[in-house]
């Protein structure tokens, strides 16, 4: 007598995805007890469609009140769901301050965040006097004087392989303060005619110290209106943990705009 066939087990299959969101109203992307987190968010909506219980992983865990435009994560699934049917599927599920650009199938053994060899912020400053409704959930806005020459001089001197821990914020578990940052430059720009109106730091590295761009970026604006001496960067990381330097600048004002992977 023959025995019953047994019931096929799909394969799982590994997806990676970019993602897109409006950070204000988050407590950050990884998932915390009681607070609205974008993990959370993602995980749920996925689950909704997928109609199982998912486990995002992310290349970057940004903080509280900060965006991103080219987060990417991965997951796994049995569901036989085109990976590229996935974003308009699950945008039903997800709430209006994420979106899920694109995603593909990935190699079994794909880690959006063990992966990344690299990644890109931006920190955008608002310096018009007049303000801006939009800009003002999308920046900090200083409309102070800033020396624009001190600022890039100081900028400089962020690129190359140092130990970072000068600006990294306590409660970082990491073992090393080492990075290469691999690009860093402030670009002025016009909007909507009004000149100069934006300017935007950006920074690419091979990873980013907890709260590394924004007590940089608060650094160099110190630098720029005078509070902080010329020099200030490359003494601090010369001198890790000796030299003092800019507060952190809020959240709002950062973008996670791109992800590496080789």
């Amino acid at each position: 007598m023959e025995s019953p066939a047994r019931e096929r087990v799909p394969a799982l299959r590994r997806v990676k995805a970019t993602v897109q969101y409006d950070g204000t109203d988050f407590s950050g992307f990884q998932r915390q007890k009681g607070r609205r987190t974008v993990q959370e968010a993602l995980e749920d909506a996925l689950g909704g469609l997928l109609g199982h219980r998912v486990t995002v992983r992310a290349a970057g865990r940004t903080d509280a009140g900060v965006h991103a435009r080219g987060q990417v994560v991965s997951f796994s699934t049995p569901s036989t769901v085109p990976a590229g049917n996935i974003p308009r599927a699950v945008s039903g599920f997800l709430p209006a301050d994420v979106l899920m650009e694109s995603a593909e199938e990935a190699a079994p053994e794909f880690d959006a965040l063990r992966d990344a060899t690299g990644k890109t912020y931006c920190y955008r400053v608002w310096r018009s006097s007049k303000p801006d409704i939009l800009w003002s959930r999308y920046s900090y806005r200083y409309a102070g004087a800033l020396d624009m020459g001190l600022i890039r001089e100081e900028t400089e001197a962020l690129q190359g392989r140092h130990d970072y821990s000068s600006f990294m914020a306590r409660g970082s578990p990491v073992k090393s303060a080492v990075r290469e940052v691999r690009e860093a430059r402030c670009v002025r720009k016009d909007v909507e005619g009004l000149g100069d109106a934006l300017w935007e730091f950006w920074i690419s590295a091979d990873g980013f110290l907890y709260r590394m761009v924004r007590l940089t970026v608060g650094t160099l604006l110190d630098v720029g209106r005078g509070h902080l001496p010329p020099g200030t960067i490359a003494a601090a990381l010369l001198r890790p943990g000796s030299v003092r330097i800019g507060r952190c600048v809020p959240g709002k004002g950062l973008c996670l705009e791109e992800v590496a992977f080789s």
